[in-house]
């Protein structure tokens, strides 16, 4: 072990002796879960970020939006308000958090997206609220235990599978690889294009432990488009140049795919969910400057592309931002199981089915 590693070692014991103790209380239901009369669907992880939540929830409510009112909750990590809200599509990512925004941009009034840390008292609110919702999307409330969904999807990335992470602060577990149990579905996710039988094989043995419904996902990039001019997608240019500019948790893959398909002159990241500044403007500004008289514009992922709206609403952009969207994708026979699993689910549990 590593000097850090010694140093950091009694920290994990003692989250992980606490995190386990909370669990022990929900199993012995000394601490209550409220269930609703609802399908509620639960997109998480037992790991801190990057595990490609977002493109999960809006592939299962793209899947199903034409058929039932649907509401994806979120905590609304890095917001700077407070409590229950809706999300709304002129809202700005500091109101209701970048993640949520995203999904609203994508679904616009097709479906309804709201933000709340008590995910209880959120739900009782948006059935109240609006009693025609026939499902809950969850969005990163794997430990959020009070609430009891009816079907749990645990995500894990390809390049850093759970079983092989450790607890935090010496790994990336915010709770014990036995929490992984609780699933009914583990969707290992981020796949390089080249995964074959034998591969998937190999981890269907490492995770069958903890569940054995398994399936495998991508990640399939989209056509880029300008964020403040029009929704309208189209093709870079063979001549327009860009910067790459990212604030979340695994920015290599979005940086790599672009260098290879675009002319890539630069690059800047930040930390996950980063809410850009002032002088970060400058500083992408002074980039951009630096290579004059080329015209440079800026690339971003539509999760980063939430944050620039302030900027712009204020007047205070003098660059081009362009989207790169990405969407969660399954190869054939995996796709019809998965999409099987979700609407059989939802089916067999809608009211009055």
């Amino acid at each position: 072990m590593t000097l850090i590693s010694i140093l950091l070692y009694p920290i994990s014991l003692i989250y992980s002796l606490i995190i386990a103790f909370r669990n022990k209380l929900y199993d012995f239901k000394i601490f209550r879960y409220s269930e609703f009369d609802i399908p509620i669907i639960n997109v998480g992880n037992i790991s801190v970020g990057g595990n490609g939540k977002t493109p999960q929830v809006e592939y299962i409510a793209e899947l199903l939006q034409d058929n039932y009112n649907i509401a994806i909750l979120s905590r609304g990590y890095g917001r700077k308000s407070k409590g229950f809200r809706e999300v709304a599509i002129n809202d700005l990512a500091s109101e209701s958090g970048d993640e949520p925004l995203q999904m609203k941009n994508t679904f616009q009034e097709k479906v309804s997206v709201f933000v709340g840390e008590n995910r209880v008292e959120a739900i009782t609110k948006i059935l109240f609220q609006y009693p025609e919702t026939e499902l809950i999307i969850l969005d990163d409330a794997f430990q959020h235990r009070a609430i009891k969904a009816g079907l749990n999807l645990l995500l894990t990335d390809y390049n850093s599978l759970f079983v092989n992470d450790k607890m935090l602060p010496l790994g990336h577990l915010r709770e014990s690889k036995k929490g992984a149990k609780r699933a009914h579905l583990i969707v290992v996710t981020k796949c390089p294009d080249t995964i074959d039988i034998h591969r998937k094989n190999e981890i269907r043995n490492q995770l069958s432990a903890y569940c054995s419904q398994i399936v495998f996902s991508k990640l399939q990039y989209g056509e880029m488009f300008n964020l403040f001019e029009t929704k309208d997608k189209e093709s870079a240019i063979i001549n327009e140049r860009f910067i790459t500019v990212s604030a979340i948790a695994k920015p290599k893959p979005f940086e790599e795919y672009s260098e290879k398909k675009f002319n890539v002159v630069g690059k800047m990241s930040f930390r996950d969910h980063h809410r850009f500044s002032s002088s970060n403007i400058d500083a992408i500004e002074k980039k951009i400057h630096s290579f004059a008289p080329l015209e440079i514009q800026v690339l971003t992922t539509a999760k980063d592309a939430t944050r620039f709206k302030e900027f712009f609403l204020k007047k205070k952009l003098s660059f081009k931002v362009k989207v790169l969207p990405i969407r969660a994708h399954f190869d054939d026979y995996e796709k019809e199981y998965f999409e099987n699993l979700i609407m059989e689910y939802v089916r067999e549990n809608t009211r009055n089915s």
